[in-house]
């Protein structure tokens, strides 16, 4: 606990910033999961979040799947040992020139510090040239009001995500235009 405090705590030049490496996925899916629900909460109920998603899912399948993509990186920050965020992102399937962020999650101890921005400016000097975009729940006013902050803007795409039958949710695009 004292050791999460800390880590919580750490000044901004205190925090890493690097690549993550297979042996660092179920680590990071133990940060990205209870944050994922968190964020979820109140969207989806929690018997559907136990249905589609498990931190052993997440470091055993589905990171190495995206990471399997051509230009797909994941990179985490950390602080005394500890991993308080993670984005995911590379070039868009439809669009390659494009920047998709398909994730980008700190831990709760580590918000509204300074890290989620960090990890946002990684990605976006990724060597990918174009706009960035990425999808946002509906309803998930915490994360667009983030991007939002950071410049992003709704770009009139739309999209009903469908995790399970009978389930659905309705996404919002997002562009950052850097041309």
């Amino acid at each position: 606990m004292i050791a999460a405090r800390k880590a919580a705590r750490a000044k901004s030049g205190d925090v890493r910033i690097r690549e993550a490496r297979p042996t660092d996925f179920a680590e990071v899916a133990a940060m990205h999961y209870p944050v994922w629900r968190h964020s979820w909460s109140g969207i989806l109920d929690d018997f559907v979040l136990d249905m589609i998603a498990s931190p052993k899912l997440w470091a055993t399948e589905r990171y190495p799947q995206d990471l399997s993509r051509p230009g797909w990186f994941m990179w985490i920050a950390e602080a005394g040992g500890k991993t308080l965020g993670m984005t995911l992102f590379g070039p868009d399937v439809a669009h390659p020139a494009d920047l998709q962020i398909d994730a980008l999650y700190t831990s709760l101890e580590s918000q509204r510090r300074g890290v989620g921005g960090r990890l946002l400016n990684k990605a976006l000097r990724s060597d990918i040239s174009g706009d960035a975009i990425l999808w946002c729940a509906e309803k998930n006013h915490k994360a667009r009001e983030f991007y939002e902050n950071k410049g992003f803007r709704l770009d009139g795409r739309s999209f009903a995500w469908k995790p399970l039958p009978g389930v659905t949710v309705p996404h919002v695009g997002y562009r950052l235009t850097r041309r």
